[in-house]
C-alpha cells in the first residue's frame, strides 16, 4: 500500500519577519521546486503507463487513476498524462516510444519550465509535419526551450508559429477602418472625489464608429508569466481603450492646432519633483497630478515645462518641445515593431516614446535613448524595478527584477520580431 502521508519537514519561516526581497526570492525558489517535482511525477506516470496501468493499479486509464488518487478534475488529469507522454520515453507493448520533447523534459527536471511553458512547446512539436527531419526538429525544440526559460506561453507559441511558417508562410488580412464624420455634443465633468467624467450626445452612426474603434483596443490583455490573466472589467478595459485612443489622436499631425502650434498641455512642477518623481504637479485644465505622472507625460507629449523654485516662484517657462520627432517615431516603429516590453503585442500607434535616461535627468532625444512602450508597460518601467537598455546590437532589452530572475538576465520581445 502506498502511504500518502507527508514526510516530516522543518517549520516554515515566519514570513511576516522577512523583507520583500526575501519573500519574492523564496516564492520563485519554491516555484522552481514545484516544477521539478511535477517533472518527476511525469516520469512516474510514464513508467506506470509503460508497465500497464491495469496491472499496476487496477484502473483502466491513468487519468482515471489520478482523478481518484489526487482528487483533480479529469481534464487536469488528462493534461498531466499527455504532458508525461510527450516528455518521457515509454513502452507500448514491446515498442519503445521516444520522448517527443527530451530537451524540454531536461529543463523541467531542472525546475526551469512549468506546464505553462511546456504545453506550447509540446503542441508546437506535435504539429510539425512528418517531413521535418529529426535534426531540424531537435534544433527547433532547443530554440523554443531556450526562449521558454525567460518567456511566457504567448511568446513561445509565436516563436513556434515562426518555425512552422518557414515551411508554410501565411499572410494576414488587412484592416480597412471606415472614415468617421463625428457629430456630437460633449461636456466634461469633475466629480467631488477628484475624478473626471465625460457626457456625450451623438447619433447612432458615430457611436457605432466609436465602438468599432475602441473594441480592438479594449480586448483583454494576453496572460503573461509575470502578471497572469487580465482581471480588468469590461468597463475598465473600455476606459483604458479610450485613454489610448486619446493618446493616439494627440499624436496625429492632422489635428487642428492651438494658436499655430499642435496640441499641447502645460504641466507645472517643481524641479526636484520632476527629477525624483516624488511630490505633486499641476496639469493645465485638469488639476493636481503626481510628479511621477508628470514625468510619464514628459516622455512623449508636447509639454511646456514651468519650473518652480523652493518658494513656488516660476524659474523658467520652457518652450513647447516635441520629444520624439515623427521621423524618430517611424524609426522606432521599424526597430521595435510596437511595445518593446517582453510578451507585449501592442502596435506602434498605441505606444509612446520612453526616454531610457529620463528627460528630466538630461536624457537626450536620440534613437539610442528611446524605446516604444504601451501605456501599461510605460507606467511599469517608471514605477518598478524593471530596467531597460539598448544592447550592443542596437535593440532594446529589459532587465527583470531580482525576485523574477536573480541573475537578472536581459529579455527581449519576440512577438514583433524573430530576434532573440
Amino acid at each position: 500500500m502506498i502511504s500518502t502521508e507527508s514526510p516530516d519537514t522543518a517549520a516554515p519561516p515566519e514570513w511576516w519577519r522577512c523583507d520583500k526581497d526575501t519573500l519574492l526570492l523564496a516564492y520563485v525558489a519554491r516555484e522552481r521546486e514545484k516544477r521539478r517535482l511535477e517533472a518527476e511525477q511525469g516520469q512516474i506516470l510514464a513508467e506506470i503507463e509503460s508497465r500497464g496501468v491495469k496491472e499496476v493499479t487496477g484502473y483502466a486509464t491513468v487519468p482515471g487513476m489520478l482523478v481518484d488518487w489526487v482528487q483533480i478534475k479529469h481534464s487536469e488529469a488528462k493534461a498531466r498524462v499527455d504532458r508525461a507522454r510527450a516528455l518521457n520515453p515509454r513502452q507500448d507493448g514491446g515498442t519503445r516510444i521516444p520522448a517527443l520533447a527530451p530537451h524540454a523534459a531536461a529543463a523541467a527536471l531542472n525546475g526551469d519550465l512549468g506546464a505553462a511553458q511546456l504545453d506550447p512547446i509540446i503542441a508546437a512539436l506535435g504539429a510539425l509535419p512528418p517531413t521535418v527531419s529529426a535534426e531540424d526538429r531537435e534544433t527547433g525544440e532547443q530554440i523554443l526551450v531556450n526562449l521558454a526559460r525567460t518567456a511566457g506561453p504567448r511568446q513561445i507559441t509565436h516563436a513556434a508559429k515562426n518555425l512552422r511558417d518557414r515551411l508554410d508562410p501565411d499572410g494576414r488580412e488587412p484592416k480597412d477602418p471606415d472614415p468617421a464624420e463625428p457629430r456630437h455634443e460633449l461636456g466634461f465633468v469633475t466629480h467631488r472625489d477628484g475624478t473626471h467624467g465625460i457626457k456625450i450626445k451623438t447619433d447612432a452612426d458615430t457611436i457605432a464608429r466609436l465602438k468599432a474603434t475602441l473594441d480592438p483596443l479594449a480586448k483583454p490583455r494576453p496572460a503573461t508569466e509575470e502578471e497572469g490573466r487580465d482581471t480588468r472589467s469590461q468597463w475598465e478595459r473600455l476606459g483604458d481603450a479610450f485613454a489610448n485612443f486619446v493618446r493616439i489622436g494627440m499624436g496625429n499631425p492632422d489635428i487642428p492646432s492651438q494658436a499655430g502650434d499642435s496640441v499641447h498641455v502645460v504641466v507645472t512642477v517643481g524641479l526636484d519633483e520632476l527629477k525624483t518623481g516624488i511630490g505633486r504637479a499641476c496639469l493645465d485644465l485638469v488639476g493636481d497630478i503626481s510628479a511621477t505622472d508628470a514625468r510619464i507625460l514628459a516622455c512623449d507629449c508636447k509639454v511646456i515645462p514651468v519650473t518652480l523654485g523652493s518658494h513656488g516662484e516660476p524659474l523658467d517657462v520652457g518652450r513647447a518641445q516635441r520629444l520624439a520627432t515623427p521621423a524618430q517615431r517611424r524609426a522606432l516603429a521599424i526597430r521595435d515593431g510596437g511595445c518593446a516590453f517582453p510578451g507585449c503585442d501592442a502596435p506602434p500607434q498605441q505606444c509612446t516614446a520612453h526616454h531610457i535616461v529620463f528627460w528630466a535627468h538630461h536624457g537626450e532625444t536620440r534613437i539610442d535613448n528611446l524605446v516604444l512602450l504601451c501605456g501599461k508597460h510605460h507606467r511599469l518601467i517608471h514605477n518598478s524595478d524593471w530596467d531597460v537598455r539598448i544592447a550592443s546590437d542596437g535593440y532594446p532589452e529589459f532587465i527583470p527584477p531580482a525576485f523574477i530572475d536573480p541573475a537578472r538576465t536581459p529579455r527581449r520581445n519576440t512577438l514583433h520580431t524573430t530576434r532573440t
